[in-house]
C-alpha cells in the first residue's frame, strides 16, 4: 500500500515485502479472480522528476518487448498525491543470486544457458532501442524447467549518495566506460551480461572491491577501467567469450547482442555438442529445486557502505508498463524467497520452457564433440535458437505443378520428444479442402471446424492421396515444423550461404518414402529439391522456400515464420 492507498479493482491478499523500489502485496483480481503482485512504488521514485521523465517515454517501448527470456508486465497505475503503483503477473522461479548463494558455480553448461538466454532478452530489448542497465543476477530468474528470464529493464533503484562519482548501477557489473561518465549503453549491458556469465562459471566476480567505503569503490572503477581481464579462472573453450565481453573499449566488444549470441552458440556446440543448452537447463532446473529446498546463506557483515562484501546490495526488481511506466516483479514458489526489488534474495520466472528436467541429462563437464560439418553446425544452431524460443506463427504456400497447390496459417508449439502442435486455417485444391477449415494438430489426431462443432480425426500422411483438411494439415505440418526444416540441412549435399541466406540441395528419397515431397517429386519425375533457408540473427528461420521440379513440371513451397517466443497454448476443443 502507499499511505493506505490501494489499486482499485484489486482486493490484497498479503505483504511479500518491500524494498529500495516499493512494497510489494499478493492481490486478487476481482474480476478474473486471478493472483497477481503489486509493487507500490517508493517515494523517491516517483518523486524524482528526473528518473520518471527519462522513463516514461521507454513505456510503450517495453510493453511490446515480448520473448521468453523477458518477463512479461501489466499496468501502470495513478494514484493520489503522486502515488503509484504497477500491476505485474504472479509467476513462479528462483532468482539467480540465490542459486549462486546456495548453490555456488553453475557449471559450463548451465552458465552458458544463462549467457545465451540473457543475450536473447538483450536482442529483442535493443532493437527496440531500450537498455537495461542494472543486468546482474538479482534481476536474473530461473523457473523449475532451467527457463532463464530477465527483469527490470531500464530501472536503476535510487542512489544511496550522488556523491564520489560512484555511476548509478551495482558496482560490479558497471563497464569501464560507466566509471569515466559516460551514459548506459547496448554495449555496458553486454559487459555486465559477461560479468554474470564469469560469476556462474567461477562464483565470484571478475574485479573484487576487497571491502566497503569510497576508496573501495573506487579502487573497483579503477580495476574494471585498468586491470587485466582474468580469462584464465574460467575453462579454456569460453574465454574467448569472457574476453570478448569484458573487453575495456566499449568498440572491442561484440557489435550486438544477436553477434554476441552467434559467437555463444558456435562456442558451446564446439566444446560441448549441439544439446548443450538442453543438458545446461535440465542443470539449472537440478538447482532451483536445491536453491528452494536449502535454508537462507547467513549474511554477511554489512561495510561502512552499507555493502555485502564482494557483492553489490540487492536493487530494485521492475520495470515501467502501460500509457506511463510499468515495473517487473516476480512472487517465487511456495517455499523459496522473493524477487521483487527486495532485500532479500529469490526471484522468480515467467517463460515457458520445452524441456523438462526429467528428460534432460544433467551434465556439467565438457562432452567431447568430433568434427562437424557446416551442415551439422547449422542445424545445431537452429536446435538451440528454437529451444530457446519454442514456438511461432507461420504462414505456408505450396504452388505449381503435382497437387503441391495449399495454404495455412497459424501457430505452432515445438514440443521435445513429440510431434510439435499446431493450430492453423488450411485450404487445399481438393474438392474437400477449397473452402479454408481451422484445423488443431495434437500428436496424430486432428481436430477440424465443422460449423459450430468440432470433428476429431486420425491423420496419417503415408498416403498422398488421402483427402480432406485432417491430412492436408499433417502434409502442411510435416512441410513447416523444426524437424524438417533441420533434416533439409542435415541431408543437404551441398550448402551455401550468402548473408543470411542457406541453400542446399537434397535428395528426395533421404526424407523417406512417405514424405509429402516423395509424391511431388515423382510427378515432377525429378529426384531431388533445391530449398533456401533465410534465418535471422539469432538463428531463427525466417523463410524456407522449397523447390522441386523445373518448368512447366515446378512446385514451390515458401513458409514464412514469425513471433518466435511469443507464448502459445495449443490444447484440443472442448
Amino acid at each position: 500500500m502507499a499511505d493506505g492507498w490501494t489499486v482499485p479493482g484489486f482486493t490484497p491478499v498479503r505483504e511479500l515485502g518491500h524494498g529500495s523500489t516499493g512494497r510489494v502485496m499478493v492481490a486478487v483480481d476481482e474480476v478474473t479472480r486471478t493472483e497477481v503482485a503489486i509493487k507500490y512504488l517508493d517515494p523517491r521514485l516517483t518523486g524524482d522528476e528526473e528518473f520518471m521523465a527519462a522513463y516514461r517515454p521507454l513505456a510503450d517501448r517495453l510493453t511490446r518487448l515480448e520473448d521468453p527470456s523477458i518477463a512479461d508486465l501489466y499496468q501502470l497505475v495513478d494514484g493520489p498525491d503522486g502515488a503509484a503503483a504497477v500491476v505485474m503477473r504472479r509467476v513462479d522461479g528462483v532468482g539467480l543470486s540465490r542459486i549462486l548463494d546456495t548453490q555456488g558455480p553453475t557449471g559450463p553448461l548451465a552458465a552458458l544457458t544463462v549467457f545465451g538466454s540473457t543475450l536473447a532478452a538483450l536482442a529483442v530489448a535493443h532493437r527496440a532501442e531500450v537498455v537495461h542497465r542494472d543486468l546482474r543476477p538479482d534481476n536474473t530468474l530461473v523457473d523449475r524447467t532451467g527457463q532463464v528470464v530477465i527483469t527490470d529493464f531500464g530501472l536503476v533503484p535510487p542512489r544511496r549518495s550522488r556523491s564520489g562519482g560512484e555511476p548509478p548501477g551495482a558496482p560490479a557489473y558497471l563497464a569501464p566506460e560507466l566509471w569515466d561518465g559516460a551514459s548506459a549503453s547496448p554495449a555496458s549491458d553486454l559487459y555486465a551480461a559477461t560479468v554474470v556469465f564469469f560469476q556462474c562459471l567461477t562464483g565470484r566476480h571478475p574485479y573484487e572491491s576487497g571491502g566497503g567505503g569510497g576508496r573501495a569503490i573506487a579502487a573497483l572503477g579503477r580495476a574494471h577501467r585498468e586491470a587485466p581481464i582474468p580469462t584464465e579462472a574460467v575453462p579454456g573453450p569460453l574465454r574467448g567469450l569472457i574476453s570478448a565481453g569484458l573487453a575495456k573499449d566499449p568498440a572491442d566488444r561484440p557489435a550486438s547482442a544477436e553477434e554476441f549470441l552467434a559467437a555463444l552458440e558456435e562456442a558451446a556446440v564446439a566444446a560441448y555438442g549441439p544439446a548443450w543448452e538442453a543438458q545446461g537447463r535440465g542443470r539449472l532446473a537440478e538447482m532451483v529445486t536445491a536453491a528452494e529446498n536449502a535454508p537462507p546463506p547467513e549474511p554477511a557483515p554489512a561495510t561502512t557502505a552499507g555493502r555485502r562484501p564482494d557483492r553489490p546490495s540487492r536493487g530494485s526488481r521492475g520495470r515501467l508498463v502501460g500509457s506511463v511506466a510499468a515495473i517487473v516483479a516476480v512472487v517465487a514458489i511456495a517455499g523459496a524467497s522473493v524477487a521483487y526489488g527486495l532485500n532479500r534474495g529469490g526471484g522468480s520466472s515467467t517463460a515457458q520452457s520445452t524441456v523438462s528436467p526429467a528428460a534432460v541429462p544433467p551434465a556439467s563437464t565438457p562432452a567431447t564433440s568430433p568434427t562437424r560439418s557446416p551442415a551439422d553446425a547449422l542445424a545445431a544452431r537452429i536446435i538451440t535458437a528454437t529451444t530457446r524460443r519454442p514456438s511461432a506463427s507461420f504462414t505456408y504456400r505450396g504452388k505449381g505443378c503435382c497437387g503441391a497447390d495449399a495454404t495455412a496459417k497459424g501457430t505452432f508449439a515445438v514440443r521435445p520428444g513429440r510431434p510439435p502442435a499446431y493450430t492453423m486455417t488450411a485450404s487445399g485444391p481438393a474438392r474437400q479442402t477449397r473452402k479454408a477449415a481451422r484445423v488443431i494438430l495434437i500428436d496424430e489426431t486432428a481436430h477440424v471446424r465443422r460449423g459450430d462443432g468440432w470433428r476429431e480425426v486420425p491423420v496419417s500422411t503415408r498416403s498422398a492421396s488421402a483427402q480432406g483438411h485432417a491430412p492436408l494439415a499433417a502434409r502442411i505440418r510435416e512441410c513447416t515444423s523444426v524437424d524438417h526444416v533441420v533434416a533439409l540441412v542435415q541431408k543437404s549435399t551441398d550448402l551455401r550461404r550468402t548473408g543470411r541466406t542457406y541453400r542446399g540441395t537434397v535428395a528426395v528419397a533421404q526424407l523417406g518414402a512417405a514424405h509429402p515431397y516423395a509424391a511431388i517429386a515423382r510427378a515432377a519425375k525429378t529426384e531431388r529439391l533445391t530449398y533456401a533457408l533465410v534465418l535471422d540473427a539469432a538463428g531463427l528461420p525466417s523463410r524456407l522456400t522449397v523447390t522441386i521440379g523445373s518448368g512447366r513440371t515446378r512446385a514451390v513451397l515458401t513458409t514464412a515464420y514469425g513471433n518466435w517466443g511469443k507464448r502459445v497454448v495449443i490444447d484440443a476443443p472442448r
